[in-house]
C-alpha cells in the first residue's frame, strides 16, 4: 500500500511527530511504502525521523503532491485542511485528530476566565470566552480568530473518509460537534517503546512531572496540592515552557523552593533515570488531555500515576489498579492521593507492577499497527480496541 502522510512538520518536535515517525517506520517494516507531505522542517534529527519514508516533499501545492505520489490512502495528522485547499477528491483520506484544534477556537478546551473545562459545542457562544483572540508572531502578539472559519474547517473535515481519535472523550467531542458516529473511531496514538525492566520502587519520596510548562498542563495545581502534603518529598519537574518563571515564583510563594527541582529539558534517552528514581508520577492536567501519552511512558517503567480525571486520561489510568484518579482541579484530593502513595511503598509497587502489565497487554505497538492497517484498508476490525 502507498500511504501519503500529511503533517505540518517534518522532523522531531512533539508527541505528534514522534507518532508519525514511529508509525511510518512500523508500516514500512510491514512492506508498505510511506511518503510525507509537510510544510516546515524542524531540523531535529531529520535523518532518523525520515527513516520510515520513501520520500518527504513540500506540501504545497497539495494537489501536486497527491499527483506525484499516487497514494492508495492519505493519512493526515496536524494540518489546516482549508488552508490546503480542502479534502482531495477521489482519494481515501483518513485523519488522526491529535488535539482540540479542530473543534475549539481557543485550542485548549477550557475557559480563559476560570480555567475550567468547556463542555459545549463550538459556535458563536465561543465569543463569550474571548475565543476571537489568538496568539500571533510579531510585536502585536494578538490575532483575530474567526469562529466562522473554525466552523467551516469542521465542515471540510466531515468530507473525509474517516477520523481517528485517541480516546473516548475525543470521540464524544467530535460527535457533539456534528460528526457522524460511524465516521469517528478510536485509536490511541501509541509510540514505539522498548520493554523496560521493572525496577524496585525507591524508598525516597520522589514525585516526578514530565511535560510542557504551560498553563494547560496544570503544574501550578500540582504545586498548590503539594503545599498541603505533610510528608517529606522531592518534586522533580522535567520540561520547559513559557510558564516556568511563574511556576518558580509560585514555589517561592508557597515555600516549596527546597522541595522542588526544575530539571529543564531532558533528551528522551535520558528520561529513564528520572522514572526509575520516582516513587509516583503526577499528571495534573488542567486541559482535557486528548490522550496523555506521558501516562503510558510512566506505566512502561512500572510507576503509578496520580492524575486529574480529565479528557482521555481514564482510558489508560484505572483508579486503584494502575494509579489514582482525582476530580478535576481538586488540589485537596490530589494532595491526599499523593500523601497516600508516598506513605505506602508496597502499594506503589503493586500499582506500578499492574500498570506495566496493562500497558504491555493493551497498548502494544504491534496491536496499534494491526488496527491502523485495518483502518487504512477500510476493512472491518478483527480486534477490539483496548478496554
Amino acid at each position: 500500500m502507498r500511504i501519503l502522510f500529511v503533517n505540518e512538520k517534518c522532523g522531531y518536535f512533539g508527541g505528534i511527530e514522534q507518532n508519525v515517525a514511529d508509525t511510518a517506520a512500523g508500516l514500512r517494516g510491514r512492506g508498505h511504502q510511506c511518503f510525507l507531505a509537510f510544510q516546515e522542517a524542524t531540523g531535529r534529527q531529520m535523518s532518523e525521523f525520515q527513516r520510515g519514508f520513501e520520500q518527504c516533499l513540500p506540501m504545497m501545492p497539495f494537489a501536486e503532491c497527491v499527483k506525484s505520489v499516487r497514494p492508495d490512502v492519505i493519512y493526515m495528522h496536524k494540518v489546516n485542511l482549508r488552508g490546503m485547499g480542502g479534502a482531495p477528491a477521489g482519494a481515501r483520506t483518513i485523519r488522526m485528530i491529535h488535539d482540540h484544534d479542530l473543534c475549539c477556537p481557543r485550542r485548549h478546551k477550557y475557559y480563559a476566565w476560570n480555567g475550567r473545562i468547556c463542555h459545549v459545542q463550538a459556535g458563536w457562544r465561543c465569543y463569550l470566552d474571548l475565543a476571537f483572540l489568538g496568539r500571533a508572531p510579531g510585536p502585536q502578539k494578538i490575532a483575530l480568530v474567526s469562529i466562522g472559519e473554525k466552523l467551516g474547517e469542521m465542515r471540510e473535515n466531515r468530507r473525509l473518509s474517516l477520523l481517528l481519535v485517541g480516546s473516548a472523550a475525543m470521540r464524544a467531542e467530535l460527535i457533539q460537534n456534528g460528526f457522524a458516529e460511524d465516521d469517528v473511531d478510536t485509536l490511541p496514538p501509541v509510540v514505539l517503546m522498548p520493554l523496560r525492566e521493572l525496577t524496585p520502587i525507591p524508598r525516597e519520596n520522589r514525585i516526578l512531572y514530565v511535560g510542557q510548562l504551560i498553563r494547560g498542563k496544570g503544574v501550578d495545581l500540582l504545586l498548590r496540592a503539594l503545599a498541603h502534603v505533610a510528608s517529606d518529598y522531592e518534586l522533580t519537574i522535567v520540561g520547559t515552557g513559557n510558564a516556568r518563571v511563574k511556576l518558580e515564583q509560585l514555589c517561592a510563594k508557597l515555600g516549596l523552593e527546597k522541595r522542588v527541582r526544575f530539571a529543564g529539558w531532558v533528551n528522551p534517552d535520558g528520561l529513564g533515570e528520572y522514572y526509575r528514581s520516582a516513587k509516583v508520577v503526577a499528571v495534573p492536567s488542567r486541559w482535557p488531555e486528548p490522550f496523555g501519552m506521558i501516562g503510558l511512558e510512566a506505566m512502561h517503567y512500572g510507576r503509578p500515576v496520580v492524575a486529574f480525571n480529565v479528557g482521555g486520561i481514564p482510558d489508560w489510568l484505572e483508579h486503584g489498579i494502575t494509579g489514582l484518579l482525582v476530580a478535576e482541579q481538586d488540589v485537596g484530593a490530589m494532595a491526599r492521593a499523593l500523601e497516600q502513595l508516598l506513605g505506602d511503598a508496597e502499594r506503589c509497587a503493586q500499582l506500578g507492577r499492574q500498570a506495566q502489565e496493562r500497558v504491555r497487554a493493551r497498548f502494544s505497538f504491534e496491536n496499534y499497527l494491526d488496527r491502523l492497517e485495518a483502518f487504512l484498508w477500510g476493512r472491518p476490525l478483527a480486534c477490539e480496541p483496548p478496554q
